[in-house]
């Protein structure tokens, strides 16, 4: 079951802008790109996840049964969202329930971003992911990470866990995690199975299919925006280069805070016998 009432307060929200644009492309489709664009384009986008909505995220994704997220979850998600005054929600998570979201606010226009192939997408994604497990890996002498210990970082490894639950029906962190164990014909069919899952349930009407090469033009005529004068945007941000370089950053940080805290702990023993020595000097 979808969302049914949303009460007062949330339709209250909508009218005074609520949630205008869905762009259901799962991440690694050029997704921050068009959040740049958006932002040009005067709306607040919401990519991802806002750091401060994680625990209400969290809830959702951890209470979700078979796939399915429980309608208070959704609800105080999308409260969050509006009430932060967002305009525009982008990618995973918010793309595993752009069916809920679309039932709450009907007149929404629908983006569905795409790349130029399934194979495009499954080594994009491959590169995003082999990155953030760096943060999920448990503490152990030979790889010493402490982003286990960070709270935000254990609740965006449950919201993680959940993408691909809802109308793809994958087992929780098959998405973002299984894939390693299949061959790329899964990432490649998924892909494939969510694009078509979006234009099957969203009317035609209401939907862009866009790749984010072609620019201005079929954007801004679909939210009958003028045509910016600047270019339009192509983030660099995380691309394929920037994981790639946060990758070695986070493996950087995890093998060098170690000897830190041994020479913390080296100088406190170091002060704990010296004054041990003057104790026994004068006593």
């Amino acid at each position: 079951p979808l969302l049914p009432l949303f009460d007062k307060a949330t339709i209250r929200m909508a009218d005074n802008g609520g949630i205008q644009v869905i762009c259901a492309g799962l991440g690694r489709t050029g997704t921050m790109s068009l959040t740049d664009a958006l932002n040009l384009l005067g709306y607040k986008s919401y990519h991802y996840v806002d750091p401060s909505h994680a625990t209400d995220w969290e809830t959702l994704a951890t209470m979700a049964t078979s796939g399915v997220p429980r309608e208070e979850d959704v609800k105080r998600v999308l409260d969050r969202i509006v009430k932060d005054g967002y305009t525009a929600v982008l990618e995973n998570p918010c793309s595993d329930i752009y069916q809920e979201i679309l039932r709450e606010y009907p007149n929404t226009k629908v983006i569905l971003t795409v790349r130029d192939s399934p194979e495009k997408f499954v080594a994009s994604w491959k590169v995003l992911f082999d990155t953030m497990v760096i943060t999920e890996q448990p503490f152990s002498w030979s790889f010493p990470s402490f982003f286990g210990w960070i709270g935000l970082f254990q609740q965006l490894k449950k919201i993680r866990y959940f993408m691909g639950t809802t109308h793809l029906k994958l087992e929780p962190g098959a998405l973002t995690h299984g894939w390693r164990e299949k061959p790329d014909e899964f990432l490649a069919e998924q892909y494939e199975k969510h694009n078509k899952h979006v234009q099957d349930h969203v009317p035609e009407k209401q939907l862009l299919v866009f790749n984010v090469k072609q620019g201005w033009g079929p954007l801004c005529e679909f939210l009958g925006k003028d045509v910016p004068s600047k270019p339009f945007p192509h983030s660099k941000v995380n691309d394929t280069r920037s994981l790639l370089k946060l990758k070695r950053t986070f493996e950087i940080l995890i093998y060098s805070w170690v000897p830190v805290l041994v020479g913390l702990g080296a100088a406190s023993a170091g002060l704990l016998v010296r004054e041990s020595m003057l104790r026994n000097r004068y006593h």
